[in-house]
């Protein structure tokens, strides 16, 4: 009897580098093309909701850029890539502070997440769970 060895299919992703100066849009763009012929629209959202967020932290507390490397694989991983060594944390919300809520709407939406230091710096991910898009 001939034992075969089946791998999952993993979708390798899609990479997208930023800056400071770069639109948010074209990243969402771009994400949006690649996660919406197999992935549920309400999924698409979060996921790009998820992007924007990480992507605005990066900007917002580095004023530099880094990578968005989205794959998916029984989950839509999201991890950006940046060069601080600063990890996120989730900061309740202060009537008082403009904004600062940007890591509570990605423990909303996510399954989960978290952060991780690099050689580099850091990467911080979110997993969302995979509906496949409808027929």
């Amino acid at each position: 009897m001939r034992v075969q060895r089946v791998q999952k299919p993993v979708m390798q992703a899609l990479r997208l580098p930023f800056d400071h100066r770069t639109d948010t849009a074209s990243l969402r763009h771009a994400a949006h093309g690649w996660l919406i012929s197999w992935q549920d629209g309400d999924v698409v959202e979060d996921t790009l909701l998820v992007i924007t967020e990480l992507v605005q932290n990066v900007v917002q507390h580095t004023g530099d850029g880094g990578e968005v490397a989205l794959t998916g694989n029984g989950q839509v991983l999201v991890e950006v890539f940046d060069h601080s060594r600063n990890l996120p944390r989730l900061i309740g919300p202060d009537p008082r502070r403009l904004g600062g809520r940007g890591m509570l709407l990605v423990d909303a939406v996510s399954d989960e997440w978290g952060s991780r230091l690099t050689a580099t710096g850091k990467v911080v991910w979110a997993r969302l769970p995979v509906k496949p898009a409808a027929s």
